[in-house]
């Protein structure tokens, strides 16, 4: 049984031949996805041995060994020899998302769709995305033991981004606070907001510099609550 977070990040994977799942740990989100038919096939890749040991035991013991291939390299990199069409990188920093991205930029705009669920920066990831062309076709969120957790399906696109086409919001602002969560009026979003705005009005006595971001926050509260 798959985390509320794993179950968010798959249930943004569309159907596919072949996903890479990038920093895989111990194999649950490729083994979930071929064992649910969602992927054909996949590679797991991790940069340490430990965990592609134990996720080595994981697909043998889903019975799912001539499905899934078990790769040690860094981030990206093992795909310049290995054709696929979908890729999921979770649970790492939003600058390494990038990082990793930047490291292979021929292929980025080859695969047909990326899922990324960074643990930080997230801002950071949705701006990399739209200064590269990527659209943003869905975002999904949870609050697990008051964190915030959102993954983001993009996949390659021609012009503006639709998803940044929000009336009241400004791209720098839903970078922030994430379109699609607002358009959907995500519960977990709501709370996310609630939050921040409770953190940041705290900061505001020795902070001011917060007061920018406060208002977006303040500004997506408003908008998730239907005041918007």
């Amino acid at each position: 049984m798959l985390s509320a977070r794993l179950e968010a990040i798959l249930s943004l994977l569309d159907p596919c031949q072949r996903l890479a799942d990038i920093a895989t740990d111990h194999a649950l989100l490729p083994i979930a996805a071929v064992a649910r038919g969602i992927a054909q096939r996949a590679v797991a890749i991790d940069l340490r041995e430990a965990p592609l040991a134990e996720a080595r035991r994981n697909v043998e013991r889903a019975g799912l060994a001539e499905s899934i291939t078990l790769l040690r390299g860094d981030g990206l990199l093992p795909l310049l020899t290995v054709s696929v069409e979908a890729v999921m990188i979770a649970g790492v920093s939003g600058a390494l998302v990038i990082r990793m991205l930047e490291a292979v930029p021929s292929l980025v705009s080859s695969f047909k769709q990326l899922v990324l669920q960074p643990n930080t920066d997230l801002a950071l990831v949705r701006a990399w995305a739209r200064k590269h062309g990527l659209h943003l076709r869905a975002e999904r969120a949870v609050i697990v033991r008051s964190r915030f957790f959102a993954a983001c399906a993009f996949e390659p696109g021609d012009g503006d981004d639709p998803a940044y086409r929000l009336s009241g919001f400004n791209a720098e602002q839903l970078e922030l606070v994430g379109p699609r969560l607002l358009a959907e009026g995500s519960e977990a979003a709501l709370r996310q907001a609630e939050m921040q705005c409770e953190r940041l009005s705290a900061l505001q006595h020795h902070a001011p510099l917060h007061a920018e971001e406060l208002a977006t926050w303040q500004l997506a509260r408003r908008f998730l609550r239907g005041a918007g």
